[in-house]
């Protein structure tokens, strides 16, 4: 008898695009529990990875992440039966290094971002863009890979030139600034415009925009709180990790952080 996953676990998404998402990955949950078949996820943000992971927990199967670079924030899951061995080798990535054929020009991760969409790329089938001495390396699933040999040549208004890396990727580190904050609240406005030291408007209206994720999720709350380990991106402005509250004298709250900062600012 044939076991389906009771789709009201999708009510768990408010946004149309992310339950659309879930459920196509709900499919491929179906697919290994009833037809004992691998499965591999596209590309997933932090909060879609955590949801598709509860389930597959809860209904024993095998899983493993992989994202192509230690520690990566997007990656696609590998889905198997009970008992199964995965490989992460099986979940079809591969790396790409990104330079700028002119040696006195800088790329900008929003260049490789942009330029990727332009040529008509999902974003679910590239995940992590991390920098390098000299460029950037993309983490894609390895159907694209030959279309992007030959035909990705500009990122933006540089001519770039694009190669597979086989090896370790020379990434470089990200290193955080940790950063004592006090708020009179924990609601995702106050921390924000704190730490990145803008007006509560302005960090208000980056929430309204939807340039602020938490948990990868898109947060439009500016309410909302945030908890110990939480993680806030802000998009073109970088990210934050809550790291510990605790109570001042004048019982405001002190938030200690890291603080990651874009490129771009």
């Amino acid at each position: 008898m044939k076991h389906s996953i009771d789709r009201s676990v999708l009510k768990y998404w408010d946004d149309k695009e992310a339950r659309l998402e879930a459920a196509h990955l709900l499919d491929q949950v179906n697919g290994v529990l009833n037809e004992e078949v691998r499965q591999v996820t596209p590309f997933l943000s932090f909060a879609m990875r955590e949801w598709a992971e509860s389930i597959l927990r809860k209904e024993h199967l095998e899983f493993l992440a992989e994202g192509g670079f230690s520690e990566a924030e997007r990656v696609r899951i590998l889905m198997g039966s009970k008992g199964e061995t995965l490989d992460f080798k099986d979940a079809d990535i591969a790396l790409l290094w990104v330079r700028s054929t002119d040696a006195r020009a800088q790329l900008e991760h929003r260049q490789i971002l942009g330029s990727l969409m332009g040529l008509g790329f999902r974003r679910d089938v590239f995940g992590d863009i991390r920098p390098g001495q000299s460029g950037f390396y993309v983490a894609g699933t390895r159907e694209i890979v030959p279309y992007l040999l030959n035909h990705w040549t500009h990122a933006g208004r540089e001519k770039i030139e694009v190669s597979l890396i086989n090896g370790k990727p020379d990434v470089l580190p990200e290193l955080g600034e940790e950063r004592r904050i006090t708020v009179n609240s924990s609601r995702l406005d106050a921390v924000i415009a704190n730490a990145f030291k803008v007006s509560r408007g302005m960090a208000q209206e980056w929430i309204s925009h939807g340039k602020v994720r938490k948990a990868g999720l898109v947060v439009f709350k500016a309410e909302a709180e945030v908890q110990t380990d939480d993680i806030v991106s802000c998009r073109g402005y970088g990210r934050i990790k809550l790291l510990e509250s605790s109570q001042t004298r004048k019982e405001r709250i002190a938030w200690q952080i890291l603080i990651f900062r874009s490129r771009r600012h």
